[in-house]
């Protein structure tokens, strides 16, 4: 599967979204779940930023992001806690890339989709 280059505005925002994350103790930290052993381990959201800091992504990887992004975008009360930079919510959207990496999904699922079509 091809992979696509990520915008450095958006590596950049994963990168500091991992860094704070990590400066928390495990217990404030935004993107990890429990495991079937009970410890606290990096969920999708860690996950996630990593792939964007590496620079590419892949299509698949870009479907879900649109999905996190719909899923937590159109809460009212996600977007209220996320004006806390500081907040569990507002890291993990900055994880998932931020606000800029929406449209840079969009068009570039757009295009995908678009090339597949003219095919």
């Amino acid at each position: 599967m091809p992979t696509y280059r990520v915008p450095k505005q958006v590596s950049d925002i994963a990168k500091r979204a991992i860094e704070q994350n990590l400066s928390r103790s495990l217990s404030q930290r935004a993107a990890y779940k429990i495991d079937d052993d009970g410890k606290k381990v990096p969920g999708t959201g860690m996950r996630t930023a990593r792939r964007l800091v590496s620079g590419r992504v892949d299509e698949k990887q870009m479907i879900l992001m649109r999905a996190w992004f719909a899923r937590h975008g159109a809460s009212d009360m996600e977007r209220k806690k996320r004006k806390d930079k500081t907040s569990k919510a507002s890291i993990a959207w900055r994880l998932w890339g931020g606000t800029g990496a929406i449209s840079w999904l969009n068009s570039t699922l757009r295009e995908i989709e678009k090339k597949r079509k003219s095919k």
